[in-house]
């Protein structure tokens, strides 16, 4: 049993970044004296947009004909992991992606107690927290994302091995005015973060046994006259059902903090020592019946978004 939280995030913008050395374009920039052939890519505004039709002086943005002359692909790498939308839809299956190393630091502007990242692909994440005035960092940890085998010296050398997905942590020092750098390293290969949140955790009671996990794939499969298959590749997702109780006079405070978070990405956290129990998602019901003996349960499915 462990105690459940959830974490509504900190919009992350240009303001609140002051560093991150990945290119704030993909692409070249829109020009309206371009011709642009079909499959072309422009940036706007840190979003990528690729050309339906050929066409020139037909902005991305503003043009209004029909049918369109452009197709939004959503953020740019650098500020894939804090952003997942088009509008009101959101993306599945994207993430922020570097050689080596993504290495940013973000200023929140307000007390901050919590820090999650899910869909890491990296052999370490290290979180490093400063403020005005402190020469020493405040909190300076850093986290295995990859472990070799243990148990015997046959493992160690020859076993595969074990990696961590996502990671949260409760523990950061509550100051206002904080920086903080996250470095997410992963040597001769590509490091990866699905998403990043940022922000204030709240309990929302005791997670226990009975929690389950899910995945549903969004591929679609067309069987041929022949018995061929043909597979067009899609997004996943991830699920959980949280299985939690807590108590009577918790009942209220819980309800108030998931109206908050309702229709809104927040990370949500099982057992930090669990890693598949952290998720950035959305909660589908929330159902709670009367609490025995000062006791209450319910089940919370929480949906990724990664």
């Amino acid at each position: 049993m462990s105690d459940m939280k959830v974490v509504p995030g900190i919009q992350i913008t240009p303001a609140n970044m002051p560093i991150n050395a990945l290119p704030d374009m993909d692409y070249p920039a829109y020009d309206s004296t371009t011709a642009y052939k079909i499959g072309d890519y422009v940036t706007i505004d840190r979003i990528n947009y690729q050309a339906l039709v050929a066409n020139t002086n037909r902005h991305p943005v503003t043009d209004t004909v029909s049918p369109a002359a452009w197709q939004n692909m959503g953020w740019v790498n650098k500020y894939r992991m804090f952003n997942k939308n088009i509008g009101n839809t959101w993306k599945i299956g994207t993430y922020t992606s570097a050689p080596d190393v993504i290495d940013f630091t973000v200023r929140p502007g307000k007390r901050i107690n919590a820090i999650g990242l899910v869909g890491v692909r990296a052999s370490s994440v290290r979180i490093i927290m400063t403020v005005p005035g402190v020469t020493d960092p405040v909190y300076d940890k850093t986290f295995a994302m990859s472990l070799k085998a243990g148990g015997s010296w046959y493992q160690y050398y020859f076993g595969q091995f074990t990696t961590k997905d996502n990671l949260a942590e409760f523990d950061l020092p509550p100051f206002n005015n904080a920086d903080i750098r996250v470095i997410v390293s992963a040597p001769g290969g590509t490091a990866r973060v699905g998403m990043f949140v940022v922000g204030w955790g709240k309990s929302i009671g005791t997670a226990v046994y009975g929690t389950s996990l899910g995945r549903k794939k969004y591929s679609t499969i067309k069987e041929e006259f022949d018995g061929s298959i043909t597979i067009t590749k899609r997004g996943r997702r991830r699920s959980i059902d949280f299985q939690v109780v807590l108590t009577a006079d918790q009942i209220s405070s819980v309800q108030r903090t998931l109206d908050e978070v309702d229709d809104t990405p927040a990370l949500y956290v099982g057992s930090s020592n669990l890693d598949y129990t952290v998720i950035v998602g959305i909660f589908d019901d929330f159902d709670t019946g009367l609490p025995t003996y000062n006791r209450g349960e319910y089940t919370l499915k929480v949906r990724s978004l990664t």
